[in-house]
């Protein structure tokens, strides 16, 4: 047990680090603390939050808040500054009681303007919470309300304690009763009069609101009294004209709105570069719906027109600030060497509105995508914080489809209706159902729980429940630690479904029995595998996934890439797509079926030049019945930190010039042929053969009675050459026919040519001969020319002796008998 302070605690760390430790309301008494395994850091992060910083002090701190109901052990948690890279640990034996804050504070710990305070895990490297601001110092800014507010800023520091609640921001002003229904609907950055960095409030209730006394700033300012030549108040369900009191930048900014306290934010809304101008940054629909980039504005009207016309595409963000900002890409690694330059597009652009995957669990992190096999105009996305979008194609973006409560998107759930799946990869299966891949629980994150749940898509309600959990994680025991905290963040990533037509057509390898893949073996299974992309090792694993909840593993496949971030079947080049993110530099391969029946990399594609390398985990890809001008589009989804945003749209070629593949591969009609195509049996020829699979081994046969010529394997252009072959001498004279098969499979015969043998020539005693190649060829099947004399007679006085010779041994026999 270990006794809770409520007086300040001291701790010293070496001789730089003092850290004070204060447990404020509720006045700590003794407690049962349980130690926390810093492995569970789904439960940490909601309830381990950033409280308030200082950046102006002697020393500069941070205060952190337990907003859990259990007394959090903190030991080792670590807090970093970007600006100065500085880095703070928490001591052993650091527990924060529920509902209290604690102060970290150091003399070497010094942050600064338009800094960035992160708080991470004791691995240091899993983000709990983070805050960054603008080229000034926090002097001091705290969450209001404590521990899930915004950042504003605090009229007298309240280090050590809670931070206090505002008075009625209202106060010193006009009335602003009803302030809750006035949002910001129009931004613009041009400096055109009279809307020169101008913004709109409207005002969905009943009630006209006065806003006199409020504040705004930008990305980089502190809150100042608004400007207002049109008037300070926003007329129910109208519509309010101001003008920023900062210039707006047109590479990307932020406008704030707040109450007469400075602390009280109305509404805010950020933007990317010269996404509010030309037109302005729009709300689509009014005051609720998402922003986007209309080419036309609508100061002082409802914004439903500008919408319905011309929306430009929101470029790359800039420096501006937004709500919804998360991790920066993070574990950046060397690209696969060998890679070839993306088949398509090499300035992907965004294509989602800004922020609108935000949910109350987390920001932008969309880690899996997949496009509808049924509807092209439909993608799924899944984020890894339990949650699943239905896409619908507006122009050059994905939003939100309305439809049958989606509009918000849904909440995932374990079967036993609780739970935070840390959903990573989806896919479409056959039957129409979502598949979505878990690596753990994120409400006990340390555990692996490596699973496949099954969603109907059209269910009613904000929460979709699984109709089957297939738990895969023990069948991974030769891949990951199945049990300990090391490896459930490094599982399953990715998941798609592959056909039985196409694995049995190109005689796919069941390594679990080392034969043939018979889809009758797995009963139940449906009509294909689902290929499930594992992180840690960036293989592929093959299972047989059962309608009665029970599975098979097939294969393990390595794709060629060291971590892996989603996987796609391309029904249309007949290859699997495996894609990683910025730990492999965004390389991608493609993956075909060699003539052993198993998958290889046919491909390597280097990231597109214009594609940040940021956590682009999600990866889609359309089918070929899109295609415009030999293009179709590829959609990457940013699981990190894109200024908002976190769809990337491409495009690559339909198609790809892929050669054949499997065991006996559909090639481009092989050819082959043998020179010279009549040869005297003993004697040689030079076989070649044109249109084979490149880097495959072939055998080469002399048919009537089949002789193995030889094998040889086709170069990388598919071309087999074998030189001066030779017949054997004992071929029987007439037509035969080469044959070329695959080694893996010869009786498949791929190409054929007809061959003549020409008979052996008798040459008399003290004759002459011709020579051809390497053998004699006097005679041939049919002589034209006349036989020398002595040698008619001498074949005569043959033939009339073996006459008489089976006269005399009939008589012979007749007399026996007698």
């Amino acid at each position: 047990m270990l006794k809770l302070l409520s007086r300040p605690l001291a701790l010293s760390v070496g001789s730089a680090v003092l850290l004070t430790g204060l447990f404020a309301v509720p006045a700590a008494a003794s407690a049962d603390v349980t130690p926390q395994e810093t492995g569970a850091l789904g439960a940490v992060a909601s309830t381990l939050r950033i409280n308030e910083i200082e950046t102006n002090g002697d020393p500069d701190w941070v205060e952190l808040i337990n907003t859990a109901t259990e007394p959090l052990d903190a030991s080792g948690f670590v807090l970093t500054g970007r600006g100065n890279d500085v880095t703070l640990t928490l001591p052993s034996n650091t527990v924060i009681a529920a509902g209290a804050v604690y102060v970290a504070e150091s003399s070497t710990f010094k942050l600064k303007k338009g800094d960035k305070v992160s708080l991470f895990a004791a691995d240091g490297t899993t983000s709990l919470d983070s805050y960054e601001w603008g080229d000034f110092h926090l002097d001091t800014y705290g969450r209001v309300p404590n521990g899930t507010g915004d950042f504003v800023q605090q009229a007298t520091p309240s280090k050590g304690e809670l931070n206090p609640t505002p008075t009625d921001p209202g106060e010193g002003g006009g009335d602003d009763a009803g302030w809750q229904s006035v949002k910001l609907n129009e931004v613009t950055s041009a400096n055109d009069d009279p809307t020169h960095d101008a913004y709109e409030l409207v005002n969905t209730g009943d009630t006209d609101v006065d806003v006199s006394a409020w504040m705004q700033s930008d990305s980089t300012s502190l809150p100042a009294a608004i400007s207002a030549p049109n008037g300070t108040v926003v007329p129910a369900h109208g519509y309010l004209v101001l003008l920023s009191n900062q210039g707006l930048s047109s590479s990307g900014d932020s406008v704030k709105v707040y109450r007469a306290d400075g602390s009280t934010i109305v509404d805010s809304v950020g933007w990317g570069d010269s996404d509010a101008q030309p037109g302005s940054w729009s709300r689509c629909a009014d005051a609720t719906g998402s922003w986007a980039h209309t080419a036309a504005s609508s100061w002082g009207v409802s914004n439903a027109t500008a919408c319905a016309g011309t929306i430009i595409a929101p470029s790359t963000p800039g420096g501006g600030e937004v709500s919804c900002q998360t991790e920066a890409a993070s574990g950046s690694g060397p690209a696969i060497a060998g890679g070839i330059a993306w088949p398509g597009s090499q300035t992907p652009v965004v294509s989602d509105n800004q922020c609108q995957f935000v949910t109350s669990l987390s920001g932008q992190d969309v880690s899996g995508l997949d496009i509808d096999p049924s509807a092209p105009n439909v993608m799924w996305a899944v984020k890894n914080k339990s949650h699943v979008y239905r896409l619908v194609k507006s122009g050059s973006l994905w939003i939100p489809d309305t439809a049958n409560d989606w509009s918000a998107g849904k909440d995932i759930v374990f079967p036993s209706g609780s739970g935070q799946p840390d959903s990573e990869g989806i896919t479409v299966g056959p039957d129409g159902f979502l598949y979505i891949t878990t690596e753990r629980d994120n409400a006990a994150s340390g555990v692996p729980l490596d699973s496949v749940l099954r969603f109907d898509p059209n269910a009613s309600g904000a929460t979709l429940h699984p109709t089957h959990q297939w738990n895969l994680t023990a069948s991974l025991s030769d891949a990951i630690d199945t049990t300990g905290k090391a490896d459930s963040n490094l599982g399953f990533e990715g998941i798609t479904w592959v056909p039985d037509s196409y694995l049995t057509t190109n005689w796919f390898v069941d390594q679990s029995t080392g034969e043939a893949y018979d889809p009758a073996d797995y009963p139940g299974h449906g009509t294909g595998l689902y290929f499930l992309a594992l992180e840690k090792n960036g293989h592929l694993y093959a299972y047989a996934l059962n309608a009665d909840g029970t599975f098979h593993r097939l294969s393990s496949i390595d794709t060629g890439l060291p971590l892996i971030a989603d996987t796609q079947w391309d029904a249309d080049a007949k290859r699997i797509w495996a894609v990683a993110d910025n730990s492999v530099a965004g390389s991608s391969t493609l993956l075909k079926m060699d003539a052993a029946g198993g998958f290889v990399v046919d491909r390597t594609y280097d990231r597109p030049t214009g594609l940040p390398n940021n956590n682009n985990e999600g990866f889609a890809i359309a089918p070929n019945s899109t295609c415009v001008d030999g293009v179709k589009e590829v959609i990457r989804s940013d699981d990190g930190n894109n200024g908002g945003h976190s769809l990337w749209s491409g495009t690559v070629s339909c198609d790809l010039a892929l050669g054949p593949q499997g065991p006996n591969p559909p090639a481009s009609s092989p050819t082959v042929a043998a020179t010279p195509s009549t040869v005297q049996a003993g004697g040689v020829t030079t076989i070649v053969a044109a249109g084979l699979v490149p880097d495959t081994e072939y055998t080469v046969v002399l048919h009537s009675e089949p002789v193995t010529l030889g094998n040889a394997v086709a170069d990388s252009t598919g071309v087999l050459t074998l030189s001066n072959v030779r017949i054997p001498a004992d071929t029987a004279a007439g037509a035969h026919t080469i044959t070329i098969a695959a080694a893996s499979d010869p009786a498949t015969i791929v190409a054929s040519i007809p061959f003549t043998v020409t008979a052996v020539a008798v040459v008399p005693a003290g004759g002459n001969s011709t020579q051809t190649g390497n053998a004699a060829t006097s005679a041939t099947l049919a002589s034209t020319g006349a036989q020398p004399m002595p040698a008619i007679a001498a074949g005569t006085l043959l033939l009339m002796l073996g006459g008489a010779l089976v006269l005399n041994r009939r008589r012979r026999r007749v007399a026996s008998a007698e």
